[in-house]
Parts: structure tokens; sequence; C-alpha cells
């Protein structure tokens, strides 16, 4: 549900990056400007809403000028054949990617160009930075 009060257009997605923990799983403490600047550089969030045009495909011309007059020499469609994501999915994406901006309900949002989603994420994985560092 979108709650945020953005509404993307076009080929825009609008993601809720997942939030950074503030304790590893090992027991470590995050500073808060650590965990900051890791937020800003998130690379996985929920796709909260999904632009009309995102991941349509198009036609494009290729004209040349042949004897004073344009003519089309070549048509070809680019674009996707599916959607890389549906609303609820969550997603990985080009770090530090799309606008950051605030939503009217007060939580943290990113709009980004459908291209950017990479991947779909199984929820059990894990994409966090802070990761246990084993031992030489």
């Amino acid at each position: 549900m979108n709650n945020s009060g953005v509404y993307p257009r076009g080929d825009r997605v609008l993601v809720k990056p997942d939030k950074l923990e503030e304790v590893t799983k090992g027991g470590i403490i995050i500073p808060e400007a650590d965990r900051d600047k890791h937020q800003m550089a998130a690379l996985t969030g929920i796709v909260v809403e999904v632009g009309p045009d995102a991941w349509r495909h198009s036609i494009e011309t290729v004209e040349r000028l042949i004897n004073g007059t344009w003519k089309t020499v070549e048509r070809r469609t680019t674009g996707y054949s599916e959607p890389f994501a549906r609303v609820g999915d969550r997603v990985s994406y080009a770090r530090y990617s799309g606008l950051q901006i605030d939503g009217k309900d007060g939580e943290e949002y990113r709009i980004l160009n459908d291209e950017d989603i990479t991947t779909i994420i199984d929820p059990e994985v894990d994409f966090t930075e802070f990761r246990k560092r084993e031992r030489m």
C-alpha cells in the first residue's frame, strides 16, 4: 500500500529501501554515522508503486537521407518482454541510484528508473554490508 504521497510516472518505480540493522547478528553495535552512510548506499528494498510506462517496449526507427529524402531503413523493437518486478517484491538496484525522498508518512523512499532494478530477492537473502568477518 502506497502511503508515501509519491506516485511515479513514466518509467519510474517507487521503492522503500530496506532499513539497516542497528546491531549485527554478532552483537556489534553499528554507529549511527556508519548506518546513515550505508543506508544511503542501500541496495535492496520493496517495490511500492510502478509508473504506467515501466518495462514497456518501444519501437525505434532508423532513418537515412537517400537521394534527398528521409527514408526509414530499419525498425526495431526495444524494451522488455515482461516487468522486472511487481508491487510488493523485494528487489536489488544499482548502488546510489535514483532520487532519495521522504514521503508524507515520514518514511524514506527512492524513485528509480525501471532499468535500475537488477533482481528480485527472496526474503531470506541477506544483502547487508555489515557481515561477520572470518579470522584469517
